[in-house]
């Protein structure tokens, strides 16, 4: 099995044949040349082709060694190399290792040598291109073409979540369970300045206070038992990125101090530490709470609360966009079922867009891979669809009236009870209403409608 492509640049065939039959052995393939020309050459021609490791004797004629180093590190960057030289001093290998050698070999080779060598090279340099790899990856995943809505509520929530992105302020998304919220916190990352960093996530309600406390600033050795060794928490390890405190609201009020400090001072002590650490980390967290209740109730902390809500971001409940359920539910149709050709019927499509989706797009797609489980690779039809789903029936919002309606008399109804649905939420109820805050203020004031009414 084929490990890898090396290049050979070497004057002398005889060390070229050496060095080939060696890699050979190791299960690697080898490309001969016997000037640097010829290998600047050949690159040049073929830029389509990368071998993952170049080995390169200084005293190669014509152009030299070190000249054909800062050639290489000019144009292709990304291929390694390894100095090879029967006449080495500390001098000569330490000019290549500026230049961007990986590093520096002395004939005559020894096979266990230049394997060791080449396979750390060789498997270092293919982790990385997966890492890069994955990089793009994720961020054509979180691509404002890619992210899958359709309606206009949720584009102004994205639109904003991006626009934010370039600032380095803390970002409190709020909003139902399963509405989203981390793919938002995914989105801001990937379209921030720190993108090339790490973005890691926390589940703040998953654990207890002592585990929660270790998880996000690390530990001393011997800290508590099984603390065997030292560990780094998700603060350290997310310096120069971004961390996502899920369910922030959950945290108890002596974590929520040592946070604080992290936000006001950008520092930490590790549990069993005596020393403060600095991290430069973004912080953005959701909850599914109306932190502002828990700041009156005592139960959060109201300097806490203003340091996250820097910048404030509410996500729709699906069943608030249901333009969004038909492109979801197709998007979760394709990625768990085997065949391409299956579809959703619409007499299915039609119970899925009536349902109102307490547990939101979670929900939806937790739906739809059941429904797939069970179709036997037929079209997923009403037969399909949890009973739920399935015998949800129209609903009515109110009861006819005695008298005919005006059409203020409509509005002042449909206005009241979007107002209510939202939790007399004013900005929210201005979005799903499409008018502004100030026009909405204007007519709930006209038509007498209030939080005790």
């Amino acid at each position: 099995m084929e490990k890898g492509r090396i290049f050979i640049c070497e004057t002398d065939e005889e060390s070229r044949r050496q060095m080939r039959v060696l890699l050979e052995s190791g299960g690697y393939l080898s490309e001969e040349f016997g000037a640097g020309g010829a290998l600047l050459k050949y690159l040049a021609d073929h830029r389509e082709e990368s071998p993952d490791l170049i080995l390169l004797d200084t005293g190669v004629p014509g152009i030299g060694g070190f000249e054909i180093v800062r050639r290489l590190r000019e144009v292709r960057p990304e291929i390694p190399l390894v100095m090879v030289s029967a006449f080495a001093t500390v001098r000569a290998a330490v000019e290549a290792m500026k230049l961007g050698a990986s590093d520096f070999l002395l004939k005559p080779i020894l096979t266990e040598e230049l394997l060791a060598l080449v396979e750390k090279i060789v498997e270092r340099n293919r982790l990385m291109a997966e890492n890069r790899s994955l990089k793009a990856e994720i961020r054509r995943r979180f691509d404002p073409d890619q992210v899958i809505f359709r309606s206009s509520a949720f584009r102004r929530v994205f639109d904003f979540a991006r626009k934010v992105a370039s600032a380095d302020a803390c970002v409190l998304i709020q909003g139902e369970s399963g509405t989203g919220k981390e793919l938002i916190a995914s989105t801001i990352h990937y379209a921030s300045p720190r993108r090339d960093e790490r973005f890691l996530t926390i589940n703040c309600a998953a654990l207890t206070e002592t585990l929660l406390e270790s998880q996000l600033f690390g530990y001393q050795k011997g800290a508590f038992t099984g603390a065997v060794s030292n560990h780094r928490g998700l603060v350290e390890e997310a310096h120069k990125g971004t961390l996502f405190l899920d369910e922030i609201g959950d945290i108890t009020p002596a974590l929520q101090a040592k946070l604080l400090r992290v936000l006001q001072e950008k520092e930490f002590i590790p549990v069993g530490a005596t020393r403060a650490r600095r991290s430069d980390v973004r912080f953005l967290a959701a909850t599914n709470k109306d932190l502002e209740k828990e700041v009156a109730a005592g139960r959060f902390r109201e300097d806490l609360y203003y340091r996250l809500n820097v910048i404030s971001l509410h996500l729709p409940a699906l069943r608030e966009r249901k333009e969004d359920i038909a492109p979801l539910a197709e998007f979760f149709l394709a990625k768990y079922s085997p065949r391409r050709e299956q579809a959703i019927t619409p007499e299915a499509l039609s119970l899925l867009q009536r349902y109102d989706w307490p547990g939101n797009v979670r929900e939806l797609e937790n739906v739809i891979e059941m429904a797939v489980i069970l179709s036997d690779g037929l079209n997923l039809s009403p037969d399909h669809l949890p009973v739920k789903v399935a015998e949800k029936k129209e609903q009515t919002t109110f009861s006819p009236p005695e008298r005919p309606m005006s059409m203020a008399d409509v509005e002042r109804l449909h206005i009241e009870q979007i107002y209510r649905q939202t939790g007399y939420h004013k900005v929210r109820t201005a979005e799903i209403l499409q008018v502004s805050r100030k026009t909405l203020s204007r007519k709930l004031q006209s038509f007498g409608i209030d939080k005790s009414g």
